[in-house]
């Protein structure tokens, strides 16, 4: 029969990892909204190009990394504080006695290795939505500038 898992088991005696799990979704909730300035950034450009591109002029988008800019580095803040994390967890634990069948790993690794994991995923995920993002808008500039030069008179 399989032991149930609660919290107490998540974090050193003394810690709560109910508490430490919530500050962490809402450090990666304030990372996800800081990341919003990316699309922001990529519509400010293309907003601005579009009027050359419209016109027949050479436009183009700024180059995706300068436009994500700082925008997922609340992920990466985040995934270094869960090791920081985990070494306070190991530092409050030394001459911790485990009881028989304790896994002091668990005690200390739990919630700043699902904070990891988390906020690497979710940068990835956003990573790829952003860089999508950039494509279609540069595939819009791209046609804005071949329906302006078809107009003024090429093949």
């Amino acid at each position: 029969m399989k032991r149930k898992m609660d919290w107490k088991q998540l974090a050193p005696e003394g810690v709560s990892a109910k508490r430490e799990a919530l500050f962490t979704g809402l450090a990666l909730l304030a990372s996800a909204l800081w990341s919003l300035t990316a699309p922001g950034r990529i519509h400010a450009d293309f907003e601005a190009a579009a009027p050359q591109a419209a016109r027949g002029q050479i436009a183009s988008l700024t180059g995706f990394e300068t436009l994500l800019g700082p925008s997922l580095y609340g992920f990466y803040l985040v995934a270094a504080a869960m090791v920081l994390l985990a070494v306070w967890h190991y530092a409050k634990m030394k001459g911790y006695k485990p009881t028989p069948g304790e896994n002091i790993h668990l005690r200390a690794m739990a919630v700043p290795a699902l904070g990891v994991v988390l906020a690497l995923c979710l940068s990835l995920i956003l990573y790829f939505a952003y860089r999508g993002l950039f494509s279609g808008f540069r595939g819009r500039l791209n046609e804005l500038a071949r329906r302006a030069w078809q107009a003024s008179g090429g093949a």
